[in-house]
């Protein structure tokens, strides 16, 4: 990569950390952060990591100075806001801007990824979406794990397809310590390692069926060497069995009952789904005692308790489950009460009203230009990176709920597609002379890395 095109990445990265840091002081800065929820769980966990307490439960901290494990979430997400307290930026502000600062990093991938298999002119399309695009900036502002996933999903399609082109033990292993990334950062990127890593390997007509086995299972060993440490600390400390963590329990739990399965919330959560909590399942700690009565133990014994009732409730009402699901695909993706789901985004999400109105018009814009660049790329190279990446994403509101921060890693196929689309548009009409994937460049003469 030469300094022109250096330049290039550098300002659209640029662009993009100045998009989402003038969010955020613009119209996030004198939000209170809350006081039980993901935003205070990151904040709180990565200050008192860096105080040497390690994965502590920042709710049983902050309201009865408790010092008790915790696995709410994949650790990812945490290690990075750390990073930011250890050099002393550790209050909300510094957290809110760490989120958008990372956030932002997408565009490189996309651009670098656009240009190898397109042109520039795609690729600068592509990073000025990824840095516009308010579905991709909209969570930055409220410390949430979203933001370090975005690109991660942007670097998992680079890699991936990488391996297509040559599935080499090194490209390999690159795409397999992404997906771990993933993995310790949100738990539904772990479905990638089945749904990407296992078929781009296995179906790959370079390799026999040895070297795609033993690809294949060597890839499946770099990724537990990854993630051994924090299930191993996880099946250590807990009393139930818990691997990257405890969530999956409260989150099926708040979609599945009565009030999710039919009517004005029919394909949403809701905190009466929560039966064991009389303040529901919001109302988790009180200054003065526990309102709940939740089996006792750990975390992990609450979070199989609740995972026991939501399983148990999916088994009873298995006729409705393709109308409920049906219903949780339509809301993450705005084709099925888009409106009040916006209004929920606002209320529960404390998104801003005109920022979720802008973006779901704009949502809808690149989804629909996405299906085009989808024709284009299937001509070029391989659909399953981006089919997969997306498909986490709406399989994960399937098993779930349909809230719109879940489909981000969506949202970065959609921009990549769209950017694809609006290039070959381009191309057809106004068609510009510097060599594409199509066209055979003399050796070295790219200045972007390949």
């Amino acid at each position: 990569m030469n300094a022109r095109a250096r330049w290039l990445v550098a300002g659209m990265f640029l662009l993009a950390v100045a998009v989402r840091w003038f969010v955020f002081l613009r119209w996030y800065r004198y939000l209170p952060i809350g006081e039980i929820n993901d935003n205070v769980y990151y904040h709180v966990t990565a200050n008192l990591l860096v105080d040497g307490h390690g994965f502590a439960d920042p709710f049983e901290y902050t309201v009865f100075g408790k010092l008790q494990p915790t696995a709410g979430h994949p650790p990812g997400f945490t290690v990075y806001l750390s990073i930011w307290s250890f050099l002393g930026l550790d209050s909300v502000t510094w957290h809110r801007l760490a989120g958008g600062f990372i956030s932002a990093s997408a565009v490189i991938p996309v651009g670098l990824l656009l240009h190898r298999l397109f042109n520039e002119r795609t690729a600068v399309i592509g990073m000025v979406g990824m840095a516009l695009h308010p579905p991709l900036w909209m969570n930055d502002a409220l410390i949430l794990s979203e933001s370090m996933y975005i690109p991660i999903a942007a670097w998992t399609l680079w890699f991936a397809h990488r391996v297509y082109d040559e599935p080499s033990w090194r490209r390999i292993t690159e795409l397999t310590l992404m997906l771990s990334l993933g993995a310790l950062t949100r738990s539904e990127p772990f479905m990638l390692f089945f749904l990407l890593l296992a078929p781009i390997i296995l179906l790959h007509r370079s390799l026999d069926w040895r070297a795609r086995v033993t690809r294949t299972l060597g890839a499946a060993l770099i990724a537990m060497l990854m993630l051994a440490p924090w299930v191993g600390r996880n099946l250590a400390t807990f009393d139930e069995p818990t691997f990257l963590a405890i969530g999956p329990g409260y989150v099926l739990e708040l979609g599945n009952c009565d009030d999710t399965y039919s009517g004005r919330l029919l394909g949403y959560w809701s905190p009466t789904c929560d039966e064991t909590d009389s303040r529901g399942a919001l109302g988790f700690w009180a200054a003065e005692d526990r309102l709940s009565t939740w089996p006792d133990g750990d975390e992990s014994v609450i979070g199989a308790a609740k995972l026991d009732k939501a399983l148990d409730y999916i088994g009873d009402h298995l006729s409705e489950q393709p109308k409920v699901v049906a219903a949780r695909v339509g809301r993450v993706l705005g084709l099925y009460r888009p409106q009040q789901t916006a209004d929920f985004d606002v209320f529960f999400e404390r998104r801003v009203r005109s920022h979720v109105d802008i973006g779901l018009f704009s949502h809808y814009a690149v989804m629909i230009a996405a299906v085009y660049g989808a024709v284009v790329m299937r001509r070029r190279t391989s659909l399953l990176p981006v089919a997969a990446v997306a498909g986490t994403s709406i399989l994960t509101a399937a098993i779930t709920f349909g809230i719109t921060r879940y489909r981000l890693g969506a949202d970065v196929v959609f921009v990549f597609l769209a950017a694809v689309a609006l290039g070959a548009l381009l191309d057809r009409f106004r068609p510009i002379s510097t060599p594409g994937a199509d066209q055979q460049e003399p050796e070295g003469a790219s200045v972007w890395p390949t």
